[in-house]
């Protein structure tokens, strides 16, 4: 075999493997699994009911609500959004969590994920406590870390701003799209 030829081929397996490694990055399915079964934002579960009391009682009746064809997106004090399921025999179960920005000051904001992390903390803090087994995505500007647990079907996402802050994050069922 000529030098040429196998120059040409180790090239191409380079190639095809920088392609997998970044297609592996971002893909959910090929992610390896977080354990996410005791997250909760800001005291609030996945398919928790929107009408339980411990729900009503830390954040009181919703500020707002929209409707779209598949959930009722509640947003409440402190910048948490919740979307329910709106009809059908599941009809009222949270399936994704949000924090958001609002308008209040950080240090009164209750709202962090189960390890702590919250709006304006690093991107840095997150893959310290979360680990490396992540999915990268990008999306309106935001640059995406997410962590799945395929067992329980649940997406842990953190929204990062340019300058690597945490700007917004998504506590989803992987039914959720």
């Amino acid at each position: 075999m000529s030098i040429r030829r196998i120059l040409f081929i180790l090239a191409a397996l380079v190639v095809a493997g920088f392609g997998v490694y970044n297609f592996i990055a971002y893909s959910e399915r090929l992610t390896p699994a977080t354990n996410l079964a005791g997250e909760t934002i800001g005291g609030v579960k996945l398919h928790d009911h929107i009408t339980d009391s411990h729900l009503l009682k830390q954040y009181g009746s919703p500020l707002s609500q929209d409707d779209n064809e598949l959930y009722d997106y509640y947003h409440w004090k402190g910048g948490l959004v919740t979307a329910s399921v709106h009809s059908g025999p599941d009809e009222g179960d949270i399936m994704r969590i949000m924090i958001t920005p609002a308008d209040t000051n950080r240090s009164d904001d209750p709202l962090h994920t189960a390890f702590g992390i919250g709006l304006g903390d690093s991107k840095q803090s997150v893959l310290d406590l979360y680990g490396t087994k992540y999915y990268k995505s990008n999306e309106q500007t935001a640059d995406i870390i997410g962590y799945i647990d395929h067992k329980l079907g649940i997406t842990l996402e953190f929204w990062c701003d340019p300058s690597g802050t945490v700007a917004e994050i998504r506590l989803d069922d992987v039914s959720m799209r």
